[in-house]
C-alpha cells in the first residue's frame, strides 16, 4: 500500500512542477519526495537532513510518535514568499490575512508540509519543526500543546535554542493575556493571528510544556496520547498528572480566570 501511495506522491508532484514557474523539479530519498527548484547539492542537503530529522524525533517520541499510513513524506520547497503565500491561499482559501510563516504543515488530504526558502537560516529548524507536526497527526491534540512539544523537539534535532524567558517577555505576556484572550489561545485561534498573539501564543506554549517536561517527566506521554482539542487537554492533563491547565497558567501568569472550556473545535496546525 505505501508504494501505491508514493507512486501517486510522485505524479502529484510532477503535476504541480508544469503549474509552477520554470526550474522546479523532484527529488527523493529513502523516505521522502521533495520539490525544489534548488540545486542538486541543496536538494540533497535538504533531503539528508529531513532523513536525520525523522530518525531524532521518531527515537525521542518513541511511546507518541508514528510514522505510518501514507508512502513517502512530500515536502514541497518554494523558492520565494509569492509562491509559497499563494499554494497556502489555494489550500486555505478563507483564511483571510496570514501570518508570516516560514513554513506549514498541510494535514489535508495526502498530509504534507511546504517551507519557504526565500527565508534563509532557519530551514533545519522548520523542517525538523514541520516533520514533528507529522509525527503528531494522528492525536486529537489542541494547537497550543501541539505547538509546545513540537517547539521542543525540534530544539532536541537541531541541538540548539532561542527559548528564553526575561523580565520583559513575561511583562508581554502579562500585559497581552486576559480572561478573553487565554480563550484565544486554548482554541488555537491566536496562533494565527497577525499580531503580538501568534509569538507569544508559541511561547507560552513552550513555556507550558516544557515545564510539564520538568514537573511531570514520566506522565508526558500518557498526557500526549490522551489530551483532546475539545477541552483543549484539561481532563488528560488531570488525569495524567493530578493537576488543572488554569493551575499551570498561574504559575507563569498569576491568579486569574485562566481555565480552558470544554467546547473548542478543531483547528488545523
Amino acid at each position: 500500500m505505501n508504494d501505491a501511495w508514493t507512486k501517486l506522491a510522485t505524479q502529484w508532484v510532477d503535476q504541480l512542477i508544469e503549474a509552477l514557474p520554470t526550474g522546479y523539479s523532484r527529488h527523493e530519498s529513502s523516505e521522502f519526495v521533495l520539490l525544489s527548484n534548488s540545486d542538486a547539492t541543496t536538494a540533497n542537503r535538504i533531503l539528508r537532513w529531513s532523513e536525520d530529522s525523522r530518525q531524532v524525533i521518531l527515537e525521542t517520541l518513541s511511546d507518541v510518535a508514528r510514522d505510518a499510513g501514507y508512502g513517502k513524506h512530500v515536502v514541497f520547497a518554494f523558492h520565494d514568499t509569492d509562491t509559497y503565500y499563494d499554494y497556502i491561499a489555494d489550500i486555505y482559501p478563507d483564511a483571510g490575512e496570514f501570518a508570516l510563516s516560514g513554513g506549514m504543515f498541510i494535514d489535508h488530504g495526502y498530509g504534507h508540509f511546504a517551507i519557504c526558502m526565500a527565508y534563509s537560516g532557519e530551514h533545519d529548524r522548520t523542517i525538523a519543526h514541520e516533520l514533528n507536526h507529522v509525527f503528531l497527526r494522528h492525536l486529537p491534540l489542541p494547537l497550543w500543546l501541539n505547538e509546545g512539544v513540537t517547539q521542543v523537539i525540534e530544539d532536541i534535532v537541531v541541538d540548539g535554542s532561542h527559548f528564553i524567558v526575561d523580565h520583559d517577555t513575561v511583562r508581554r505576556h502579562r500585559e497581552y493575556w486576559n480572561s478573553e484572550s487565554i480563550h484565544w489561545f486554548w482554541s488555537g485561534d491566536s496562533f494565527f493571528s497577525p499580531d503580538d498573539g501568534q509569538e507569544l501564543s508559541y511561547h507560552l506554549s513552550q513555556i507550558l510544556f516544557r515545564n510539564l517536561m520538568s514537573d511531570y517527566p514520566k506522565r508526558v506521554s500518557d498526557f500526549l496520547n490522551t489530551a483532546n482539542f475539545v477541552d483543549a487537554g484539561n481532563s488528560a492533563l488531570h488525569d495524567a498528572c493530578g493537576v488543572s491547565l488554569g493551575d499551570r497558567v498561574a504559575q507563569f501568569l498569576g491568579d486569574g480566570d485562566w481555565a480552558p472550556h470544554a467546547d473548542y473545535t478543531e483547528i488545523d496546525a
